[in-house]
């Protein structure tokens, strides 16, 4: 039955309006600020101790099992394991479904924004590109004057311009933030270039430790994005832009800094040249900072780290995989969205 219910979840159609009211809307705010409230309570990252817990707890119990003496024959033993495998792997896919993943089938944002795409031209994006780097240009002495936090202490800037931002979108939950935290995968992380990520069974916000003070601010506020509801990551990272726009000096030039490459790789060589010629040392210094940081990473891990995620991406209806990242300069260009009342 259970096996039979995930794969029922799994490819049965669902109605995004459905979703968006009854679970998006409805249930799932609740299900966030109670697991969110009980895993910000503990220093470190919950999903650590599940992901050990379940990956040992299985092999233990399959070798166990299979050194047990028994009149049976082996091949129905393993046959036998591997179908409880599947009913408990089926199990917590319903648990993830539940917990998060049907953010995935919401309806588009663009949908429920003043959004048009006939703003989005060529014009349009190279006046933003130039207004990136003016922004880079001004913002980078106010943002290092003031020392950058700690990964614990960053929140504190951003819980404000969070919550301004939820207030700002159709029908925004108000989400509880979490505490940002390193993670037992941080090697893998290291070597994937994986920036953070939003465990999505205990709703937790996972930080890679690497990640550059300046690059935390934006971070922190896409993930903080994911447990508002914003699977899509164009969306977590429209809904990152909007809070850090929300926020001081630093947080805005983490935003900046983000959204700067996204821009100047869409235009043409002779702009790109002629706007990259403009930036300041400073934000050139930084963003060299962040192209190190990503070099160190394995090409290997890295490329399957990335063909991973865009199956996954892809297996949870997001049609585009992780092409979708790009979006966000479409919907910063394209979106029209009031201030908060």
């Amino acid at each position: 039955m259970i096996l039979l219910a995930a794969l029922v979840a799994a490819v049965v159609p669902t109605s995004s309006g459905c979703v968006e009211q009854m679970y998006s809307r409805g249930i799932y705010p609740t299900i966030q600020r109670i697991l969110t409230s009980l895993s910000n309570l503990a220093p470190v990252a919950l999903f650590d101790l599940l992901l050990l817990g379940v990956v040992l707890g299985l092999v233990v119990w399959w070798v166990l099992v299979l050194r047990r003496p028994s009149t049976v024959r082996r091949a129905r033993v393993v046959f036998g394991l591997a179908r409880d495998t599947a009913i408990l792997l089926a199990a917590g896919y319903l648990v993830f479904l539940l917990c998060w993943g049907f953010n995935y089938r919401r309806k588009p944002l663009r949908t429920k924004l003043d959004f048009d795409q006939a703003r989005i031209t060529s014009a349009s994006l190279e006046a933003l590109a130039r207004t990136s780097v003016n922004a880079l240009n001004r913002l980078h002495g106010p943002a290092q004057r003031r020392s950058w936090p700690a990964l614990d202490a960053a929140p504190e800037r951003l819980v404000d311009p969070f919550r301004e931002a939820q207030a700002r979108l159709p029908a925004g939950a108000d989400a509880l933030p979490a505490r940002p935290k390193t993670s037992l995968l941080g090697y893998y992380f290291r070597r994937a270039a994986i920036d953070g990520m939003t465990d999505p069974f205990l709703l937790e916000t996972l930080v890679n430790a690497e990640v550059l003070p300046f690059e935390r601010p934006f971070l922190i506020a896409h993930e903080w994005a994911h447990l508002a509801g914003y699977a899509d990551e164009a969306e977590a990272s429209f809904v990152a832009w909007l809070t850090c726009q929300s926020g001081d000096a630093a947080t805005r030039y983490s935003a900046w800094l983000f959204l700067y490459p996204h821009l100047v790789r869409q235009l043409d060589r002779e702009t790109r040249r002629s706007i990259v010629s403009t930036l300041h040392d400073g934000p050139v210094r930084d963003l060299s900072a962040i192209d190190a940081r990503l070099a160190r990473a394995s090409p290997v891990v890295r490329r399957q780290a990335n063909r991973v995620y865009d199956r996954y991406l892809r297996a949870n209806r997001v049609s585009s995989g992780i092409a979708s990242y790009g979006g966000v300069v479409d919907l910063v260009l394209g979106a029209r969205v009031e201030p908060a009342e």
